[in-house]
């Protein structure tokens, strides 16, 4: 046969039909379009509080303490929140298990020695009785730089000793 002749079979593959190439457009642009759709909802949730990466749970003022979070302390202080009042600190930030503190004590128990400065600066009401109760958690937990925060903070007629003074922990 000729080079030139119309009957020789051609080299290249028979034409897809138009539903094969509509299948093979869709199985290319469908996954990628789901994506952009699915991304264009969560981020139109956020601004509703919804995050539906993780699950996002408020920080006590405790556990802020606790967290070295001033940032949040000073937010949640600033929404009205009492650095004296005890709160919840959930297990594993400071101890394995969930406590009730004080921020003041949340701030012991971590050994976050910032966080009790900024606490007692934002009116943390300390006194005798709860600066001994401080003092000696402190020692309980190793706190030094706590304690070198509450030693020049002794109120008047604070007690001379750790004796019958119950600690968290």
């Amino acid at each position: 046969m000729s080079s030139t002749s119309t009957t020789d079979a051609p080299d290249r593959p028979a034409p897809v039909g138009r539903l094969q190439h509509f299948l093979l457009m869709c199985a290319v642009g469908v996954p990628g379009s789901l994506l952009v759709v699915a991304t264009a909802g969560l981020l139109m949730a956020l601004p509703f509080g919804i995050d539906p990466m993780w699950r996002v749970e408020p920080l006590t003022l405790p556990e802020a303490a606790a967290l070295h979070d001033t940032g949040e302390a000073m937010r949640l202080i600033g929404l009205g929140a009492d650095p004296s009042k005890a709160g919840i600190v959930r297990a594993g930030f400071v101890h394995h298990e969930a406590h009730v503190l004080t921020p003041l004590e949340a701030a012991v128990a971590a050994d976050r020695a910032d966080s009790a400065t900024l606490l007692l600066d934002s009116g943390a009401a300390i006194d005798g009785r709860t600066w001994m109760r401080l003092v000696c958690f402190a020692d309980v937990v190793e706190a030094a730089d706590v304690r070198a925060v509450l030693e020049p903070r002794r109120p008047a007629g604070a007690p001379a000793s750790c004796d019958g003074v119950e600690v968290p922990w």
